[in-house]
């Protein structure tokens, strides 16, 4: 060998052997520190709950101490199951996803990890991960007898939640002291030369009031595939009122495409809405929405952009174009208990340049609320809106004026279960319009109680 070549080999060893004493160094370092933090790691039988199932305040009691040890134990696959356990049992749901994956990372046989990874899971919307998780749990030979009938039967709970039907079939008898949504004026003003009028108007053009019968029809599909959920609703009901001519029939659907993930909810829709009264078609509408659902538990706040088409038949000039975009915050307290309030603006666009009113803007607040009570179930809904015209609707009404105009409404619905399907509920409704212009100032209110049949 060169002289050269034995020089650079003598002065190039101690760099390497240095090089190598390092990364030894830092690889012992690591082991050392995994080592003792599994070491200092305390004995975990002790952190159980006591309780089969424990309550929520015992497993919120366990979260604390186990978080206390997080330091101590880092590469320890039962605290980290045991700790995600603890989350989801105390409603912190992503952060219990990732416990669960850490401990399953560390070891991917951790039956425990596994059970309550494919329940959070499927929490999280994500039925398909779960359900193959949970079947891969069914195939092995160390699952103890007494878990095997309770992961069985969650499988199959699971696997009915991939294709559902419902149907509804519901019937009451009522009262409204406004049938006809007609002005809540018997006389109006109209404008003649600058001058007011007084006009009355005729009986069948005032409030009616009177007794009715309601007969509601529907039905809900729902299906799934790992990647996407979809549901298709459509409703029929038909009203016969027993004072004037005020027969109502309406017929709705509507067809949504859903891509839930770990963290938030993506949704389409398309539907229409198609209403006779009177015996004569009233209006269709048909509309879009797409809408965003923000984290997959407790309280979640959504975003919704929707588009419609309003076709009056009879009154073509009446027809536009309306969009919408919505904010919305929902919170789910318990299985008994959920509020969800929604708030934005609306924007109306005449189809044809004469239309009375010319575009239409304005802004919505709604208010869901569903609570558990007496044994059955209470659903109230609260809404206003407020649109204002940006050119002058009529000169004969107020010397055409912008027509500015404001509605309520409240709904509250009862329903408590009898027997199998079949259920009693009470409806209560008052809405109440109120304007600038005498002819758009209306109020009614309707109670009716009847039986409803799901099956």
């Amino acid at each position: 060998m060169p002289a050269a070549d034995l020089i650079k080999r003598a002065l190039c060893f101690p760099a390497q052997l240095l090089f190598a004493c390092g990364r030894f160094a830092t690889l012992l370092t690591l082991f050392a520190s995994a080592s003792l933090s599994a070491q200092n790691c305390p004995e975990l039988q002790s952190f159980y709950p006591s309780g089969n199932p424990a309550p929520q305040q015992d497993w919120a009691k366990v979260l604390l101490r186990l978080e206390a040890e997080l330091e101590n134990c880092l590469q320890n696959a039962e605290y980290f199951a045991l700790l995600g356990a603890a989350q989801l049992n105390t409603g912190q749901l992503s952060q219990a996803l990732e416990s669960l994956e850490r401990a399953l990372l560390i070891d991917p046989d951790n039956g425990a990890a596994r059970i309550d990874y494919a329940e959070g899971l499927y929490l999280a919307g994500q039925v398909f991960p779960a359900l193959e998780i949970n079947g891969s749990l069914l195939l092995r030979q160390d699952l103890p007898a007494t878990l095997k009938p309770v992961l069985e039967a969650r499988q199959q709970s699971w696997r009915q939640q991939t294709r559902n039907r419902r149907l509804l079939l519901e019937a009451t008898a009522g009262y409204d002291n406004n049938l006809n949504g007609a002005p809540t004026r018997s006389d109006l003003s109209l404008t003649f030369g600058g001058s007011p009028v007084s006009f009355t108007l005729d009986a069948d053009s005032q409030p009616q009031q009177g007794s009715f019968t309601n007969l509601r029809m529907g039905g809900a599909w729902q299906w799934a595939t790992p990647s996407s959920q979809h549901e298709l609703v459509a409703t029929a009901r038909a009203r016969q009122a027993y004072a004037g001519d005020a027969d109502l029939a309406q017929a709705d659907w509507r067809y949504t495409y859903a891509v839930p993930t770990r963290q938030n909810r993506w949704e389409w829709s398309a539907g229409s809405s198609h209403m006779l009264f009177g015996g004569s078609p009233l209006y269709s509408v048909g509309d879009l929405r797409a809408r965003v659902v923000l984290g997959n538990a407790g309280c979640r706040p959504s975003a919704e952009a929707g588009l419609q088409k309003l076709n009056f038949h009879g009154q073509s000039v009446m027809n536009g174009i309306e969009t919408s975009l919505f904010a919305g915050y929902a919170c789910q307290f318990s299985t008994e208990s959920q509020l969800r309030l929604e708030g934005g603006l609306i924007n109306n666009n005449a189809a044809y340049a004469n239309r009375p009113g010319g575009d239409r803007s304005g802004w919505n607040l709604r208010l869901n609320w569903q609570v558990s009570l007496l044994g059955g179930e209470l659903a109230s809904q609260l809404g206003y809106a407020h649109l204002d015209d940006d050119q002058g609707y009529s000169a004969l009404l107020n010397n055409g004026a912008l027509r500015q105009v404001g509605s309520y409404y409240a709904n509250i619905r009862y329903q408590r279960l009898l027997t199998g399907g079949l259920s009693v509920l009470f409806k209560v409704s008052h809405q109440r319009q109120h304007s600038n212009l005498q002819p758009f100032e209306n109020r009614g209110t309707a109670a009716e109680a009847g039986l409803a049949l799901n099956f």
